[in-house]
């Protein structure tokens, strides 16, 4: 190679350098967060079709789900409609983030049996505990009377293990009607024509009328059949009042533990 050659590459090496050099600097002065680097991200074709899909999403998903949720009383839904519709829209029946609630009746429980409630087919039935939705605008079940204990018994679709029980109680309800003890037991088979085959899961008692009680089982268990057994409420009231109330996993897909066994053997 002669010394035009080296001469030339030696130049052609400068520019090649030079330029990337000048690339480097463009690039990062680009990164800069200064208002002309920031609008111009904001304007870009990139971000306002990224702006424009999102709202599209937006539009469809979340927002009619907000407006059923607002207008579901005033136009005669069915509260059970809006939370399938939540559901499908979301892809997942986790409630409030504290999981699977087995009594959901979305997720397949059924009230087979309750002792005490007012209007059964009416804005304050029994369905509202088991409904999915705690918004204030959804009235809270109500009892008929205060009479001790009251007692509720569902079926479950899912045997997943049920890890804590959640109470949410209703902003307009008197803080008197609010559950204050209460006990869950649990059975393989139906308890109404086998009541020796429950077993106590959990006896609780809140401290205090908050708006939502979260208890914890001690020992986790899957489920058939879960009785809701009512002892007392924290005043005096003409009834008992519960806006919802679950019993929760964290997902439907069953895991190993240890069934629920009463003192005698059972027929599984």
């Amino acid at each position: 190679m002669d010394a035009q050659q080296v001469r030339w590459h030696d130049e052609h090496e400068a520019e090649v350098r030079a330029d990337r050099e000048s690339r480097a600097a463009e690039i990062a002065a680009g990164r800069r967060p200064t208002p002309r680097n920031i609008w111009r991200v904001v304007t870009s074709s990139r971000t306002l079709t990224s702006f424009l899909i999102f709202s599209l999403l937006l539009a469809a998903g979340v927002i009619p789900a907000v407006l059923a949720l607002r207008t579901t009383q005033e136009e005669g839904i069915e509260p059970e409609v809006v939370r399938r519709i939540q559901v499908g829209l979301q892809q997942s029946s986790d409630l409030d983030g504290e999981g699977f609630d087995l009594l959901e009746i979305v997720n397949g429980g059924e009230l087979l049996a309750i002792s005490s409630t007012a209007d059964p087919e009416g804005d304050h039935g029994p369905n509202r505990m088991q409904d999915g939705l705690f918004d204030p605008q959804f009235t809270a079940w109500r009892s008929a009377g205060p009479d001790f204990p009251l007692t509720a018994i569902y079926t479950v679709r899912f045997r997943t293990p049920v890890q804590k029980v959640v109470v949410w109680n209703h902003p307009d309800e008197p803080s008197a009607s609010y559950i204050r003890e209460f006990e869950v037991l649990a059975s393989l088979e139906d308890p109404r024509t086998h009541p020796d085959a429950l077993v106590s899961i959990g006896r609780f008692t809140a401290a205090a009328p908050d708006l939502k009680l979260v208890f914890d089982v001690e020992t986790p268990v899957p489920i058939r059949y879960a009785m809701l057994r009512i002892y007392s409420t924290f005043g005096p009231a003409d009834y008992v009042s519960a806006h919802e109330i679950g019993l929760f996993s964290e997902s439907r897909d069953a895991e190993q533990a240890p069934l629920p066994r009463p003192p005698a053997p059972l027929n599984i």
